[in-house]
C-alpha cells in the first residue's frame, strides 16, 4: 500500500499540495488531472526523489526516502533525466549492478528486446531520440522488478510496437503500477481505479479544514465542573 499522511508541498510561492492524505492499494491505478496540477510531483514525491515541506510518505509501512524503500519503486518520468554522456549498455549495467539481489538476472535484457532498444546498447543515452529515451526510461524503471512502478505519460513518444508491450505491461506486471496520464490506458481484465488528483485535493483540504474547526472549538469550549 501507498500512503500520503500531510503532505505539504511548495515551488517557490505556488502551493501544490496542502494536508494531501490518502493511500492507495489498488493494483493499477489512473492518476488524471490538468497540467500543471502535480501529478508528476505526486510520482516523484512517491518515488522518494523529492522531499516534501511537511508530511510522510509511504510503502509497505516504509517511508519511501529511506534506501530500503526506494529499492522497491521504479519511476519513469521527464523529470526524472538521464545522464547523457554514457552509453545505453553502460547506464543499464550501471543500475544493475546497482540493484544487485533484486531478483534482476536477464530481465533488463528481456525488456531491452521487448521495447525494440537492442539495436542501440552502443548508443551514448544524449544521442537516443526522442522515442528511444522514452524506451529506455520505461526500461530502467521496469528492469529491477520494483514492487512500485510509476509511470509519468508512459505512452508519450512511443511507436505502436512499444505502446503493444506497454500494454502487456500494464496487464502482466505482478507489482502495483500508478500511472500519470491524460490519455486512457488498459489493464485488460485488470481493473483500472481512476483517481482525478483535483478531487483528491479538494478532500484532503476539506478535511484538514474540518480537523482545524473541531480542534478549535475543542481549545474554546468552556470546561465543565
Amino acid at each position: 500500500m501507498l500512503e500520503f499522511q500531510q503532505i505539504c508541498h511548495h515551488y517557490d510561492n505556488a502551493v501544490i499540495f496542502r494536508h494531501l492524505s490518502f493511500s492507495i492499494d489498488a493494483p493499477r491505478v489512473l492518476l488524471t488531472g490538468a497540467n500543471g496540477s502535480g501529478k508528476t510531483t505526486l510520482l516523484l514525491l512517491a518515488a522518494g526523489l523529492i522531499k516534501p515541506r511537511s508530511g510522510q510518505v509511504r510503502f509497505r509501512r516504509q517511508a519511501v526516502l529511506q534506501p530500503q524503500a526506494k529499492r522497491l519503486i521504479g519511476i519513469s518520468a521527464n523529470k526524472v533525466e538521464l545522464p547523457v554522456f554514457i552509453t545505453v549498455q553502460e547506464l543499464l549495467r550501471f543500475q544493475a549492478q546497482q540493484f544487485a539481489g533484486n531478483q534482476q538476472g536477464e530481465a533488463g535484457t528481456d525488456w531491452v528486446a521487448e521495447f525494440g532498444l537492442t539495436p542501440f546498447m552502443r548508443t551514448k543515452v544524449g544521442d537516443l531520440s526522442l522515442g528511444n529515451y522514452k524506451k529506455l526510461s520505461l526500461i530502467m524503471a521496469l528492469q529491477h522488478q520494483p514492487q512500485l512502478l510509476l509511470l509519468d505519460e508512459p505512452s508519450n513518444g512511443l511507436d505502436e510496437q512499444s505502446r503493444a508491450v506497454l500494454t502487456r505491461v500494464l496487464t502482466q506486471y505482478p507489482g502495483q503500477v500508478i500511472i500519470a496520464s491524460h490519455e486512457p490506458l488498459s489493464a485488460g481484465d485488470l481493473p483500472m481505479l481512476h483517481l482525478p488528483l483535483a478531487a483528491l485535493i479538494a478532500k484532503s483540504e476539506a478535511a484538514a479544514v474540518d480537523i482545524h474547526n473541531a480542534k478549535a472549538s475543542s481549545d474554546g469550549a468552556p470546561e465543565t465542573a
